[in-house]
């Protein structure tokens, strides 16, 4: 049976969650910003060192997920979380409203970027799937799906650098 002491904290606890969100809905938005860039080769480089970081760290995850070292709870949360960082290197690239010359180059490694996210996606439906039991056949069509994505990605990331000024 739950104490007086006990339900007190969780009362309390939940009014600091419920106050905090609260605020989070009352604070006003600045949405007319913009990120103002003045070079837009060394912004493209950061992305993509960034992409870098993310897709190798997400690699390796993925290894150790197939070879049950790693749970795909504990995978599919940091699928979310490199998901979360891939989109906002998106609304980098889109928000840097590059000029003509780099335009291109910009789009195509945004294309990059989504077919990466279209990728954690797909890694995340696999480690359900690996959750409730998977077959090896379809073990093997979700991972041709997954390099399948990921040569899309590369190929996109070749483009963009093909289309630098």
């Amino acid at each position: 049976m739950a104490t007086k002491k006990g339900i007190i904290v969780t009362v309390i606890i939940l009014g600091a969650i419920a106050a905090g969100s609260s605020v989070t809905w009352l604070l006003p938005q600045n949405r007319g910003s913009s990120i103002v860039v003045s070079d837009y080769g060394n912004e493209l480089e950061g992305v993509k060192e960034k992409h870098a970081l993310i897709m190798t760290e997400m690699s390796s995850n993925l290894k150790s997920m197939l070879n049950k070292t790693l749970s795909p709870d504990d995978y599919t949360t940091m699928a979310q979380t490199s998901s979360a960082q891939t989109t906002s290197l998106i609304s980098e690239l889109i928000e840097s409203n590059p000029p003509t010359e780099w335009k291109l180059s910009y789009l195509n490694y945004a294309e990059a970027l989504k077919k990466y996210n279209d990728y954690l996606t797909e890694s995340i439906a696999l480690a359900s799937k690996m959750k409730s039991g998977i077959s090896d056949n379809d073990m093997s069509d979700e991972t041709s799906k997954l390099d399948s994505l990921m040569n899309d990605t590369s190929s996109f990331i070749a483009k963009s650098n093909e289309t630098k000024p």
